[in-house]
């Protein structure tokens, strides 16, 4: 389905706020943002026509209404619409500070391939508040940081959750097997949801970004969290964590 400019900016504002608050979004909410969705556009954003306009994206798969709430939530499809159109219309730029801390660990590895995916493996961690994996898939080398900034999100209060959760990270090195040849160096693999491998984290979202090391090593980062992170500073963060790694 092709999304019309003012489902676009809805879907748009109801994941930002959803990623922010892990609270189902109302009608009412995104009527209030009327100046915003509108963007000089003329956009009709009256409570009706929004309840409209997200009735029409829940039957077409991209909005569920939990079962106690009047607002809706994104699906796995409607991040999958967010990560390949509308974030593409808008690249995010990494912050300046964030670009130092990459540039401080890159730098201080001195050319180490162990050192450089330890220090990325902590720095990008901090970064973003989720579970990071860094290593050089070659020799089985893999660091992971953050695994406690997870289990404080409400995504993961539920037992079944959480321990599928923690199987995918024990066993990430056959995780990585089954997804290697699907990821190009310099390019971002961006697994949502239900299309990640493993049923263990069908909620889930992993980011994978493929660079070279020194020394002939092949390494990769993967940031990992639920499907309410915030992609735009996430993939941004790989990005460009990918290319200064290329300026090695």
């Amino acid at each position: 389905m092709e999304l019309n400019p003012r489902q676009k900016k809805i879907l748009a504002e109801l994941i930002k706020e959803y990623v922010k608050k892990a609270e189902p979004v109302s009608s009412s909410f995104l009527a209030n943002k009327c100046a915003r969705l509108s963007d000089g556009q003329g956009f009709d954003c009256s409570p009706a026509t929004i309840r409209a306009e997200m009735m029409n994206l829940e039957k077409e798969g991209f909005l569920a209404q939990p079962h106690t709430s009047a607002g809706r939530i994104p699906t796995d499809k409607a991040y999958r619409y967010f990560v390949d159109y509308l974030l593409k219309e808008k690249e995010e730029t990494l912050p300046e500070k964030d670009r130092k801390a990459i540039d401080k660990t890159i730098s201080s590895a001195s050319r180490d391939p162990h050192a450089l995916s330890s220090g990325l493996a902590k720095t990008m961690a901090g970064l973003t508040d989720d579970f990071v994996i860094s290593g050089i898939p070659d020799t089985g080398e893999f660091f992971r940081v953050g695994f406690s900034n997870i289990f404080e999100l409400p995504e993961f209060q539920e037992t079944e959750d959480a321990l599928g959760l923690g199987n995918m990270f024990d066993e990430f090195e056959n995780y990585f097997e089954s997804i290697f040849d699907k990821i190009e160096r310099n390019e971002l693999l961006v697994s949502i949801g239900r299309e990640n491998p493993t049923g263990e984290i069908s909620n889930e979202t992993v980011i994978i970004a493929s660079y070279p090391l020194p020394l002939g090593y092949e390494g990769i980062s993967a940031v990992i969290g639920p499907m309410r992170m915030a992609y735009d500073r996430n993939m941004a963060l790989l990005k460009y964590v990918a290319r200064k790694m290329n300026e090695l």
